[in-house]
């Protein structure tokens, strides 16, 4: 009977253990953007719809997928008509900060960062369109939850103040 007790007894410990495990990995949105797991939360398949009018660097709606690298960043591959977009989010632990370098089909460059954390994110940087000039750039994200976000993009324009290029609404799909 002694021993029956026992093995309950650490049947009853290894299960509250791995109950206990799992539920501190679940995500939760005061982990956004903290540490180099902070993005895992977008990995998998996206489609985002554009408020704004549709331009060549902003088509009306896209779709996407998020995937972890080899080397542990975040990559990310969005197309939609004429359009198709490439980026990384790496994760520099030592500043704390998040780089993302990007890249379009149409030649345009440019990259973004971000030392900030939770459900208000911004991103800014530069930017080079076909054009050569480059631009001031920032990006919005507001984080709904685990399957939605919102996207504002602007660019700083010659008299200093912020114009939008685009709203993007994404959703997990």
């Amino acid at each position: 009977m002694k021993r029956f007790y026992w093995l309950v007894t650490l049947m009853v410990l290894a299960v509250a253990t791995s109950a206990a495990q799992a539920q501190s990995t679940a995500w939760s949105p005061s982990m956004n953007a903290v540490g180099a797991h902070g993005f895992d939360w977008q990995i998998g398949n996206w489609s985002c719809t554009n408020s704004m009018p549709p331009s060549p660097m902003n088509p009306t709606s896209q779709t996407g997928t998020v995937t972890r690298t080899n080397g542990g960043a975040l990559l990310y591959h969005f197309t939609g008509e004429n359009y198709d977009y490439v980026s990384y989010d790496v994760y520099v632990a030592k500043t704390k900060t998040w780089l993302g370098p990007i890249a379009l089909a149409d030649g345009s460059y440019g990259s973004e960062s971000t030392t900030q954390t939770g459900m208000n994110i911004v991103w800014t940087g530069s930017f080079y369109p076909p054009t050569g000039k480059m631009m001031q750039v920032r990006d919005t994200d507001v984080i709904s939850n685990s399957t939605k976000f919102t996207d504002l993009g602007e660019f700083q324009s010659g008299d200093g103040t912020w114009k939008k290029l685009y709203n993007l609404t994404c959703t997990k799909t």
